[in-house]
């Protein structure tokens, strides 16, 4: 795109060079994330001030905010006790008059004069049978209701801020930018998208959304910056995969699939029809175009058995295939199932972690590289420098969110590009999987398997506890097992915030001091993690104290009980997660949410509805809800856009329109280069392109 013309554009010089900034104030307005004009026309208001409409001074209500015209009738200044400075202005209109009163601004007085109008917005009080405004915004007017008023007589934009910038002089600053661009600001969409959307231009929707001339207006804007947001995060990932699929061969599985087929038939149960219909799409798809798949599914509903499945396609062929997941505890347990689900086919399994002795890692490494392991499961040691793959044609990636965006691209790093399979046990609406993975597919499994139960769920007020312990107790007697899970692993320094450490010396040696426990904690070397895991599993120990360590993946069919202390401190989706390591062995599970003291309303609201169901999408979409989109997992993706205007949750129709038409643009466009894309690709190519590398597969 060399050819573009480089003329001069104000958008991306230093807002420190708009009028009324200035180095002190730029300073300011970086803190803000504003460093351009373009930042400065970005920064969009949180709402707005409907000062529009004009009132009588006789026809003022009391308390709410209004806005008049007046004549300035009287300027007056005194000083009140402890120097406090008084200004009042008596301003009227030919139904009656008004006392404005600032106080401490003594530099207004210079700004009244008497005979001259105003424009007020403020609320009105009665002080000494007086009609009254303390502080309100007013502008002077150099005609009636000059157009060019910025804080009242109008829709008025209110901003976020920073200490030592106002909204009056946010508003004087945004205004000077859009001044300064008028007539030079660049289309980005093309002329068929804008006439077809019935979008302003967008010059016109910068003034719009700053400076509206009614609501209407203001919706219109807005609409159009929501779209430009996810559109051109639409073509950034889908023009990443297309670049990739351009520079490397990614392998095809031609049937038949006889090792799959023999997998299926020695599975000691059938696939549910979600399984069954989500490992079509994946047949499908590598069998084409190629697979580049997010596997949605609830927790226990068998996304694992689809993972081998997958990678049996892979190695059918003579590729190789990788399973990553996040915790070393996790890869043991898949490393072991999965050697277990294929003990009599000819594959070869190996695991790869950061714990092994360094002579068996770099034996595995060997094998890896010679091409003599077909499937190995391994954490973020399988995306070391040091590991090579002789032709790896699958990458599986458990508890996608658990990895950076560049660590999960790293796989791909070879000279083949493996087809993924990204899978997630937190479920999100297509709509939010669209924006943060507009580059993969979707799959759902919607079905759990027979036989799996559901989990009970129970609020229990901090004060029974004990009637908690006496459950606990009967369990222990009839051998079934449970985790008591707390927030934090040692003591809190904040009040009612009960500790993994602590609190199993009390339940080991006071409370349950008949029965063996366990504890189980992130700060435990993974020797001292499996080993507990292990007595656990075994039967050795009746409970393990824990904390959200046991969140992922955790499979012991005999425990059957999770007590949950603090469960105000964890999101919904985690609750789940942590929900779902009870109850996997067909009997019923049962989830106590053992409240900590002084639990709010709120707080106690969001977990009866949790309590009521273990849908784990109705889950999703009210933590969804509550957080935002931006905090889906708790924390931003390294790589991704924040979004200031759009919400994926209830801007669908704007989310399925840019993946309609960027799929559109791309499939017959592939670099942009038509006429009719000349716009879209300028501002593509000079704002996204940068951060391509950013946005990895997956």
């Amino acid at each position: 795109m060399s050819g573009f013309i480089r003329e001069r554009n104000p958008l991306l010089e230093s807002s420190q060079f708009v009028k009324g900034v200035g180095p002190s104030r730029q300073v300011l307005l970086s803190k803000l994330g504003i460093q351009t004009v373009e930042d400065l026309l970005g920064h969009f208001p949180r709402k707005y001030y409907d000062r529009s409409r004009i009132v009588k001074i006789s026809g003022i209500d009391m308390g709410g905010e209004v806005t008049f015209v007046a004549s300035i009738l009287a300027v007056s200044s005194r000083k009140a006790r402890r120097g406090q400075s008084i200004l009042t202005v008596i301003a009227g209109d030919e139904t009656g008059n008004i006392e404005l009163v600032f106080f401490n601004q003594p530099y207004l007085e210079k700004r009244f004069h008497p005979g001259e109008k105003i424009v007020v917005s403020g609320v009105v009080s009665m002080y000494g049978g007086r009609k009254q405004m303390i502080s309100p915004e007013f502008e002077v007017l150099s005609g009636e209701l000059d157009r060019s008023l910025l804080h009242t007589g109008r829709i008025v934009p209110v901003y976020p801020l920073t200490s030592g910038i106002s909204q009056r002089m946010m508003r004087r600053i945004i205004s000077s930018a859009i001044e300064k661009c008028r007539g030079k600001i660049k289309e980005n969409l093309s002329p068929r998208i804008v006439l077809e959307e019935d979008f302003p231009s967008r010059e016109e929707a910068f003034r719009q959304i700053h400076y509206p001339d009614n609501f209407e207006q203001v919706e219109r804007a807005i609409r159009r910056f929501k779209f430009e947001e996810v559109f051109f995060l639409h073509l950034l990932l889908k023009s990443r995969r297309n670049n990739i699929l351009m520079k490397k061969e990614r392998p095809r599985f031609a049937p038949p699939h006889k090792m799959l087929e023999r997998f299926l038939e020695e599975l000691p149960f059938s696939l549910t029809g979600a399984q069954k219909k989500v490992l079509s799409e994946i047949v499908r798809d590598v069998e084409g175009k190629g697979l580049n798949r997010l596997l949605q599914g609830d927790v226990g509903s068998g996304k694992t058995v689809v993972a081998i499945a997958s990678m049996l396609l892979a190695v059918d062929k003579g590729y190789q295939s990788a399973m990553m997941v996040p915790t070393e505890i996790l890869a043991v347990q898949h490393f072991e199932r999965i050697k277990g689900y294929l003990r009599n086919l000819p594959v070869n399994v190996e695991l790869l972690i950061g714990s092994l002795d360094a002579g068996t890692k770099r034996e595995v490494q060997k094998k890896i590289e010679r091409g003599e392991v077909d499937i190995v499961v391994g954490t973020h040691a399988l995306i070391q420098e040091s590991i090579a793959f002789a032709q790896l044609g699958m990458a599986v990636i458990d508890e996608q969110h658990r990895f950076g965006v560049k660590q999960r691209a790293t796989l791909g790093r070879g000279k083949l590009l493996p087809n993924f399979l990204v899978m997630t046990a937190t479920p999100i609406p297509r709509s939010l999987a669209q924006t943060v993975y507009g580059d993969l597919d979707l799959s759902v499994i919607d079905e759990l398997p027979a036989g799996k139960r559901r989990v009970r769920t129970e609020l229990v007020q901090a004060e029974d506890r004990e009637k908690v312990f006496e459950q606990l107790e009967n369990a222990f007697q009839s051998d079934k097992q449970t985790f008591i899970l707390y927030p934090v692993i040692e003591d809190s320094s904040r009040e009612n915030i009960l500790s993994a450490v602590e609190q199993f010396e009390y339940l080991q040696h006071e409370r349950f001091k008949e029965y063996p426990l366990g504890l189980l904690h992130g700060r435990m070397s993974f020797e001292e993690k499996h080993k507990a895991i292990e007595l656990f599993k075994s039967g050795e120990i009746v409970a393990l104290v824990t904390t959200t360590v046991i969140e992922v993946g955790i499979d012991i069919p005999n425990a059957n009980i999770l007590v949950v202390n603090n469960p105000e401190r964890f999101g919904l989706a985690q609750l789940h997660q942590l929900r779902g390591r009870v109850g996997r062995g067909g009997d019923e599970g049962v989830c106590y949410l053992l409240l900590g003291e002084g639990v709010g309303a709120e707080s106690i609201d969001r977990l009866r509805f949790f309590a009521s169901t273990d849908d784990g999408f109705r889950v999703a979409e009210e933590d969804l809800r509550l957080r935002g989109p931006g905090e889906i997992w708790g924390f931003r993706q390294s790589g991704y856009p924040s979004f200031k205007l759009l919400n994926p949750l209830t801007d669908e129709d704007i989310v399925r329109k840019s993946w309609e038409e960027s799929s559109r643009i791309l499939s017959q466009d592939p670099e942009l280069k038509s006429g009719e894309n000349r716009l879209v690709a300028e501002y593509f190519y000079r704002y996204y392109k940068p951060k391509m590398e950013l946005a990895e597969i997956g």
